[in-house]
């Protein structure tokens, strides 16, 4: 992990020490959407056995809505904003039962840059269901 993203790790830990005090993230990804160039984030749950119980995503530039609609039932999607600057923590059946998408018409700006923090299961460990 490079030396900029482990600072970013402590200081989220430090953000939220109740619920991230074992968080110590050993991947993470940026996406750089263009509102311009129709980018999107299609509904999807991340990956249950390889992500961990906790997804971290931290919004550097331009405001988004999230929309969470549950993956088993007919429960009404729930719209989150997600302002540039702030912490989403996602865990527990947020996590594993509601997937997670910004529709392109959900990017007010034309840019919005964020980071997705994962910490993978240890071989051996008992994974989530």
């Amino acid at each position: 992990m490079p030396a900029i993203l482990v600072a970013l790790n402590e200081r989220m830990r430090a953000a939220a020490p109740s619920l991230l005090a074992a968080f110590t993230a050993t991947e993470a990804n940026a996406i750089d959407y263009s509102k311009r160039e129709g980018h999107h984030l299609g509904a999807h749950v991340d990956d249950r056995q390889l992500s961990g119980p906790l997804i971290l995503n931290l919004s550097l530039a331009g405001d988004a809505t999230m929309t969470y609609t549950h993956d088993r039932s007919r429960a009404p999607p729930v719209r989150v904003p997600l302002p540039r600057r702030s912490l989403q923590i996602q865990s527990g059946e947020v996590r594993f039962s509601w997937q997670h998408g910004i529709h392109n018409a959900d990017l007010p700006a034309d840019r919005r840059v964020s980071i997705t923090f994962r910490q993978a299961p240890l071989s051996g460990t008992p994974r989530a269901a």
